[in-house]
């Protein structure tokens, strides 16, 4: 284990540019969630209710800004330190927007299945994206604390239809795609200058989940790209194809662990 995180280490300093995909692997589970007493609780309340279901997306996202789980923490932390002064790009599959609080540029971020940032009408009837409603949030977590009664939660809605108010995620009946076209700009402008160049791509998590976005492109850049190097790091689906036998090494781990071992700062090489 420690050979191959050397080897990385190195290869990743020696790259001219690093491409990090991060797929559904490396999502955040909702552990601190499910395992929570009071959320059991409320899961029982509203059952299968569907004028509260509302409720559950801005739960999950109470737990992503307050029971952050170390386990990512760390991950998204060694990577920081690894792209720490390297031209880099981050696609991300996760819609935890764990990523957004790494301390990375958010310039170099693309995260094309959404997150918790934002929210849209369901309908995207003018194919536009709102800030999250802050007083909605707060009635949530007054819920939440047994400060507020559910029946006094009111669902937000769009101001220009009346249609209900979701957040910006891959799966709401109209995804706004509007939400990652313009990042998903710059970071195909980013691809087109990694061409000839020592190129270190790192594939954490990805799955066959819309395996068109991350996996087959990554293999298909190494492939024409002959001095890119493909690192897919998965316990299951680590394998690459023939093609780039030469160019690609599998790691048959968990990918949240790895980032962690993989870029503990005291082992870094800067």
């Amino acid at each position: 284990m420690e050979t191959q995180l050397q080897e990385i280490r190195e290869k990743i300093q020696d790259a001219e540019l690093v491409l990090v995909g991060i797929g559904e692997g490396f999502q955040y589970g909702w552990g601190a969630l499910l395992q929570d007493e009071r959320y059991q609780e409320i899961e029982r309340e509203i059952g299968d209710d569907e004028r509260y279901v509302w409720i559950v997306p801005f739960l999950q996202k109470m737990v992503l800004r307050e029971k952050r789980e170390d386990r990512w923490t760390r991950a998204y932390q060694a990577l920081k330190a690894l792209l720490s002064e390297k031209n880099y790009f981050v696609v991300s599959l996760c819609i935890d927007d764990y990523l957004y609080g790494a301390g990375l540029d958010e310039k170099r971020l693309v995260t094309p299945c959404g997150g918790f940032r934002w929210m849209q009408c369901e309908r995207n009837c003018a194919g536009e994206l709102s800030k999250i409603h802050e007083d909605t949030y707060e009635a949530v977590l007054r819920y939440y604390a047994g400060e507020q009664p559910l029946a006094d939660l009111k669902e937000p809605v769009c101001e220009k239809c009346g249609g209900k108010l979701r957040f910006n995620q891959l799966g709401v009946e109209s995804y706004a795609q509007e939400g990652y076209l313009d990042q998903w700009n710059v970071y195909t402008k980013w691809l087109r200058g990694t061409v000839n160049k020592r190129l270190c791509v790192l594939e954490l998590g990805a799955g066959m989940h819309y395996p068109s976005i991350i996996r087959f492109p990554f293999e298909k850049m190494v492939y024409y790209n002959q001095k890119a190097f493909l690192y897919r790091v998965h316990p299951r689906l680590y394998q690459a194809g023939e093609e780039i036998a030469g160019r690609c090494r599998g790691i048959a781990e968990n990918p949240v662990d790895f980032l962690g071992l993989l870029g503990n700062c005291d082992s870094v090489k800067h």
